[in-house]
This record gives structure tokens, sequence and C-alpha cells, in this order.
């Protein structure tokens, strides 16, 4: 009889137990689920819009500032060879000297005609004053010393031209003639490059061609590593209508011409300055359309997403265009966030942009 009571005792503590435990759970789940869920905490940097200038770097090659072909302008054999191949003219310097032949003496004979046709031609003048001469004769004087004159001028022009000569400083690159030649008019006497300033020229696309100025400071960049500054001299109007890039020219100075045409080079400009904001380059992120996007706060903490587009690397981010002046980034916790979620903010003090 004690068992049969015993037993019935545990029996009704145990129920008493679990019901108990049933009331309990129930009136704490409801307060339970009625507690807020943490916001995520995130760090936003403010950054305001500043001027970023572009720099495009462009395969490129050193020219000679120009380059004239010398040519005899008289015919004859080659008497003299006064400079060789590679050495340095001055303007106006001798190359090379055609044999004369007559040309002295039809020289002096055009002079003598001329003081002779002069001559006459006064004396015509002054008979007309005393009614001795005709208007035809004095006529017919006149062309004759026009005659004369000309003559005259182009006998002392075979003369000056027996020389041929540098028409700028420069370097003899090329002298196919030698003494014995005989040269034609026209024949090829000598090249002449001009070195300094030098020049070098590149290609630039249809998309950048438009964001350089003639005037804008250059580097370039030479095959062997030696740097010079350059400056944009000429940008093309028509395209090349095989690779539709334009030609720029820059030139340098080359006063020691120990730069050579042909080497090839790398050259940097400077393009117009554009207005922009320096980022970390953790902040860009893709959205589900494949878009650069990055991270903003919003007003009442606010998340949301500014489509960017990149514009050049610096060594502490990148450099992007299409957020708003003045902008609040989230630069930590962005990849752990949707955009419309509410976030615990730190901010912190972007030294650049202080």
């Amino acid at each position: 009889m004690n068992n049969n009571v015993r037993l019935a005792a545990i029996f009704v503590t145990s129920l008493i137990v679990w019901f108990g435990s049933g009331f309990l759970t129930s009136s704490e789940s409801p307060t339970a689920s009625m507690t807020p869920a943490p916001l995520t905490v995130v760090q936003v940097t403010q950054y305001s819009e500043q001027l970023y200038l572009p720099k495009l770097t462009l395969r490129a090659h050193t020219e000679s500032n120009r380059t004239v072909n010398v040519l005899a302008q008289v015919a004859g054999q080659i008497s003299k060879v006064l400079v060789e191949e590679g050495a340095l003219v001055n303007e106006g310097d001798a190359i090379c000297q055609i044999n004369a032949e007559d040309r002295y003496l039809r020289l002096d004979q055009s002079k003598a005609n001329f003081e002779q046709s002069e001559i006459t031609y006064q004396g015509a003048l002054t008979l007309k004053t005393g009614g001795y001469q005709s208007d035809l004769a004095i006529s017919q004087a006149k062309a004759r010393l026009a005659t004369a004159r000309t003559n005259l001028k182009s006998a002392q022009l075979n003369v000056n031209n027996l020389q041929v000569t540098a028409p700028f400083a420069g370097i003899v690159e090329n002298r196919p003639v030698e003494v014995g030649d005989y040269v034609f008019v026209g024949s090829l006497c000598a090249s002449v490059v001009e070195l300094h300033p030098i020049k070098v020229t590149a290609l630039v696309s249809e998309h950048d061609i438009n964001r350089i100025d003639i005037g804008s400071s250059a580097l370039a960049t030479l095959g062997d590593g030696r740097t010079v500054s350059a400056t944009v001299v000429y940008l093309a109007y028509e395209a090349n209508p095989t690779t539709r890039n334009y030609r720029l020219e820059t030139t340098a100075s080359n006063v020691d011409r120990s730069i050579r045409a042909g080497l090839s080079s790398r050259l940097e400009l400077r393009l117009k300055g554009v207005n922009a904001h320096l980022i970390p380059a953790s902040s860009i992120l893709l959205n589900d359309l494949g878009q650069t996007v990055v991270r903003v706060l919003l007003e009442g903490n606010l998340v949301g997403s500014v489509k960017v587009s990149s514009l050049g690397e610096a060594s502490d981010g990148l450099w992007v265009s299409g957020l708003p002046s003045e902008v609040s980034v989230i630069t930590v916790g962005q990849n752990y966030i949707i955009d419309g979620e509410s976030v615990d903010p730190s901010f912190i003090v972007d030294e650049a942009n202080s």
C-alpha cells in the first residue's frame, strides 16, 4: 500500500513539473521573438570630388625634325667633296663643289653685255630729249637692257650654285656622290637631317584625340631608358584610313644630337582634367548585372549603390566617376549588406579629402 502511494505521488509530481515547464516556455517565447536583430556595423568615409588629371601612355618612336634631300641645281662634274657622311654642318656650309667649266667666263660676258645695254639705253634717252631718237628705238634699247639683266642674273645663279650647301644646321646622313661623279640638275648630292629639336611621334585613338591639347607637356622614355621632357606641337585632323588613329607629334630638346631618329619610345601625356573621386579599390563591387558599383550611406543610415566608372589607378586607390560631389562611401563591411538595409555606421576621416 505504501508503494502505491509513493508511485502516485511521483506521478502527480511529474505531471505538475511537465505542465509548469509548458507554461514557462509559452510565456517566454513571444518575448524572445520580439527582440530586434542587431544592425550590421560598417565603416564609412566621406569623400569629396577632386580634379583628376588622367595619364595616357602611348607607344612612340623618335623622328628627325626634318630631313631634306639637297639636290644639284646645275649640271657638271663633282670637283670637291667638302664633308663626309655623319658630319655636322651649319646652315650655308658647302657640302660638295661642281666644276665651273666656262661659267665664270659666261658671267663676265653677261656683265659686259649688261653694261653695254645700259649705256645704249641711257644714250637713247638723251637723244630723245633732243628729238633725235624715236620711241621705237628707245623701246628696243630698253628691251635689250632687260634681256641683258636677266642673262646676268642667270649667269650669277649658275656660279653660285656650283657649291651645294646645307639648307639648315644638321647632320649629313647620306652623301652618294664622290669626286669625278657627274650630276645633273636634280641629282642627289646629300641628305641633311635636323635632330634638334627631336620629334617623338605616336598614334592616338579617336577616343583620346580630343582629350589632348597643343602645348600639353609629355614625358618620353627612350628605348635605352633615358627620359626627356617633350611638348605636343601637332595633332592630326585626319585619321589613318586603315587604323583610324591620329598622328601626334611632340618635340624635345636634343642640343647634343645624342638622341637618334628611329628609337622606340614610350610617351606619357597628361590629359584634360576631370572631376572624380579617389576611393579604395576594395570599395568597388560588382552587382547582379555585372556593373561596377560603390555602396554608399544614405539618409536614415540606409544602404544604397551607385554605378561608377573606373578612370585610372593611383598608389592609394582608384579614380572613379559617377559619384555625387560629396558622398559617404561604405569602406568596411560593404560585402555583407544589401541595398535598403539599415546599418550602424562608424565614421572615419579621409585625410586626403580633409
